[in-house]
C-alpha cells in the first residue's frame, strides 16, 4: 500500500517535489516530477511517482517488479473509478435507471422521516414526517424536503454505480452535506467527514478527504 505524503512545487526548476511511503515493506521514496503537479489527485502522482522509480531504478532492484506495482495501482484506480459516474454526466437510460428505484412525488400522502422519492426528475428525501400539500412542494419548501444525493445505478451484473454531483454550496443546515457524502470540486471527487457540512473542500479541508479509492 502507497501513501502520498507530501507535494510541493518549485517554480524556479518548474518542478514537483512528492513524497511516498510504502508500508510493507516499509520505503520511504523522494522523486521529482517535471512540472505543477499539485492540481493532480493523490492516486496519479503515486502512479507518476512510481513511472519514475521505474525508470531510474538502481540495476539492484527488481525493475519487472516496479512494473508490476505500477500496473496494479492502475488497475485499482480503473476499479475504483468504474463504481463512480458525475452526474452530469448520465444518459438517459443511466438517469431512468435512478428515477424507477423510487415513486412519483404525491400530494395528500403521509410521508415519513428519511422517505425517497421522484419530482421532476430528481430523487428527494423528507426532512420530517408530514403530510404532503400542494403549497409544499420539494423545490420550494426545504424545510420539508432535500435533495437525495446518494443515487446509485443498479446494473445488470447485480453491483452498483454511484452517481456524484458538483459540489453546491449550501444555503443552510437543509442543505448541507452529511458524513459520506460526495462531491465533485474542481476537477476531484470528495467525500465530506462531517454532518452538516456546510463548506466546500476549499473553505474548510479538514472536512473532506479526496477520493482516490
Amino acid at each position: 500500500m502507497y501513501e502520498l505524503k507530501a507535494k510541493e512545487y518549485f517554480e524556479g526548476k518548474d518542478e514537483t517535489q512528492v513524497r511516498i511511503q510504502q508500508d510493507n515493506p516499509w520505503r520511504d521514496f523522494i522523486i521529482f516530477l517535471k512540472g505543477d503537479k499539485r492540481g493532480e489527485s493523490d492516486s496519479i502522482l503515486i502512479e507518476l511517482g512510481l513511472n519514475e522509480i521505474a525508470k531510474e531504478a538502481n540495476p539492484n532492484i527488481a525493475i519487472s517488479k516496479l512494473d508490476n506495482i505500477v500496473a496494479e495501482l492502475k488497475k485499482e484506480i480503473k476499479t475504483a473509478f468504474e463504481t463512480l459516474v458525475l452526474s452530469k454526466d448520465l444518459n438517459k437510460e443511466q438517469k431512468e435507471n435512478i428515477l424507477n428505484q423510487y415513486k412519483p412525488y404525491q400530494v395528500g400522502k403521509n410521508y415519513e422521516e428519511n422517505e425517497k422519492f421522484t419530482y421532476k426528475g430528481k430523487v428527494y428525501e423528507t426532512i420530517q414526517a408530514h403530510r404532503s400539500q400542494t403549497t409544499w412542494l420539494p423545490e420550494s419548501t426545504p424545510a420539508l424536503y432535500r435533495e437525495y444525493l446518494n443515487v446509485e445505478i443498479k446494473n445488470q451484473d447485480g453491483s452498483t454505480t454511484e452517481v456524484v454531483k458538483e459540489f453546491i454550496q449550501p444555503t443552510g443546515a437543509h442543505d448541507a452535506y452529511n458524513e459520506g457524502n460526495k462531491v465533485l470540486f474542481k476537477g476531484k471527487i470528495y467525500k465530506s467527514k462531517i454532518n452538516t457540512n456546510t463548506f466546500s473542500p476549499e473553505q474548510y479541508p479538514d472536512g473532506w478527504e479526496e477520493v482516490t479509492e
